[in-house]
């Protein structure tokens, strides 16, 4: 009896949780991307990097980009000799994401999934307008493009928001349109 009261509460739960989130979906010419966005979080998109804001902590939100891979990987790949993406990473890393960033400083790197791909990350340090902020750089390969998603929060609040940035990457996926 209570296993059954346990199974109707959270059936029950369902919808709430489901209602809470939105299916978002971003269309560009070759690629579409989708993703669930809490709710009350506000999407700016300013053409080139598209980002999603957490409303209750300033200075928190969620990029996503993507760039097209060098030409003739997938020869190359053909050829057994696949590019060092580990090495891209790094690149993007250290003169892309550092360039200009007050403050830059990796303190941990890892692998995860995203999208049925593994994505390579890093945590960095930073200052915005003399405050310190902790940020999240994933990067991975997919449909002839390099993906890139970056978190950001303020140092005090980065523990918390973490969750929520992880369950929105959770629920990202590319396609061919």
């Amino acid at each position: 009896m209570i296993l059954r009261s346990i199974v109707f509460f959270y059936l029950a739960m369902l919808p709430l949780v489901a209602a809470a989130q939105e299916q978002i979906v971003v269309n560009d010419p070759s690629i579409q991307f989708s993703y669930e966005k809490p709710a009350g979080w506000e999407v700016k998109d300013n053409g080139y990097t598209y980002q999603v804001h957490a409303p209750e902590v300033e200075g928190a939100f969620i990029s996503f980009t993507y760039l097209q891979r060098p030409q003739g990987d997938e020869y190359v790949e053909s050829l057994g000799d696949k590019p060092a993406f580990k090495e891209d990473f790094e690149f993007e890393l250290l003169y892309n994401v550092a360039d200009g960033v007050e403050g830059f400083e990796a303190t941990e790197r890892g692998k995860i999934k995203i999208d049925g791909t593994t994505a390579l990350w890093a945590k960095f340090s930073s200052l915005v307008n003399g405050e310190e902020m902790t940020n999240y750089f994933f990067m991975f390969p997919k449909l002839g493009q390099n993906f890139k998603i970056t978190t950001t929060a303020p140092k005090e609040d980065a523990e918390t928001i973490q969750g929520d940035f992880e369950e929105i990457i959770s629920t990202f996926h590319a396609e061919k349109r």
